[in-house]
């Protein structure tokens, strides 16, 4: 089922090798904000969760990061987005407040180590696993 959703797709931009980099790459520039989007093939719409650990990682998976209930492959990641700004409440009732994360250092590292794609913009940077 889930190779039949793949190869929809006209290309596959990532393997395992560059996923476990771009983890790495984010793991290690002490992102503030480790919260994420992902898109999984097959999945209708996005799921909040987080950025894993390195130690999260397994050769072709990803461990528990809140997008399933449990580990996936790396193979089923069709996008994955670091948001530039995240709400927040420090307390129940309190309003919404909003931390900020720049992204140039992580993008200036990915491109020295090879070729992601990447779309960047006000709302943050996204890396493809697939195209259309």
């Amino acid at each position: 089922m889930l190779e039949k959703e793949i190869a929809k797709f006209s290309y596959s931009c990532m393997s395992n090798t560059k996923w476990r980099k771009l983890f790495s790459v984010v793991n290690e520039s002490n992102l503030k904000l480790p919260n994420c989007v992902w898109k999984l093939v097959g999945e209708a719409e996005p799921k909040s969760g987080f950025v894993p650990e390195f130690g999260q990682l397994g050769e072709d998976y990803v461990g528990d990061c809140g997008a399933l209930n449990g580990p996936f492959e790396f193979k089923r990641i069709e996008w994955l987005k670091l948001p530039t700004r995240i709400g927040f409440k420090p307390y129940e009732k309190a309003p919404t407040q909003f931390k900020m994360q720049e992204f140039s250092t992580i993008i200036e590292q990915l491109s020295s180590i090879g070729s992601f794609e990447l779309d960047v913009n006000s709302e943050g940077v996204t890396v493809y696993g697939y195209k259309p």
